[in-house]
């Protein structure tokens, strides 16, 4: 009987793993829903582990407040890859964690003031390491990929038809 629930638990495992290429829909793109629960046991010591990668098109910022307090997420197109397994996930919100997600919400939230219809692209990739306050928790670590760059579209349709006043 153990043998048999062996097999079933290995063919459960085969049917669940994400087809190489494939891209999984979440409802909103976190650490957590791309990489999973992060361990401080996993991270070797003085060294940082590679979470995933986050890319995307902000165009707008929800804020709400939950039992952790307030919260703010960007509203837009983004894609993530978990680092570790190269899964591949899709939504349409985002949370970028720590100061770099602040900069993010806050240079677009500085653009929509301005100009309703404008965007910003953004792709980091997020890292882990052991907090050196203490070593029973961990500090995200986030590197820009691209600088965030905040855009109109129609402002980039002149640009690049070359129909602009310099």
């Amino acid at each position: 009987m153990a043998k048999k629930q062996a097999n079933t638990a290995q063919q459960t495992e085969q049917t669940a793993a994400p087809k190489k290429g494939a891209v999984a829909a979440v409802r909103k793109i976190t650490v957590a829903s791309v990489y999973g629960k992060v361990k401080v046991a996993d991270i070797p010591e003085d060294e940082e582990i590679a979470l995933c990668r986050m890319a995307g098109v902000a165009s707008g910022v929800k804020s709400g407040e939950s039992q952790y307090g307030e919260w703010e997420i960007l509203l837009g197109e983004f894609a993530a890859t978990n680092s570790q397994t190269g899964e591949i996930f899709a939504g349409g919100a985002c949370a970028v964690p720590g100061a770099m997600g602040e900069v993010i919400l806050s240079q677009l939230k500085t653009a929509l003031m301005e100009d309703a219809a404008s965007k910003l692209k953004f792709s980091v990739d997020i890292f882990a390491k052991v907090s050196p306050r203490d070593p029973n928790k961990y500090e995200y670590i986030v590197r820009p990929v691209l600088a965030p760059d905040v855009k109109n579209e129609a402002m980039s349709l002149l640009e690049w038809s070359g129909d602009t006043a310099e």
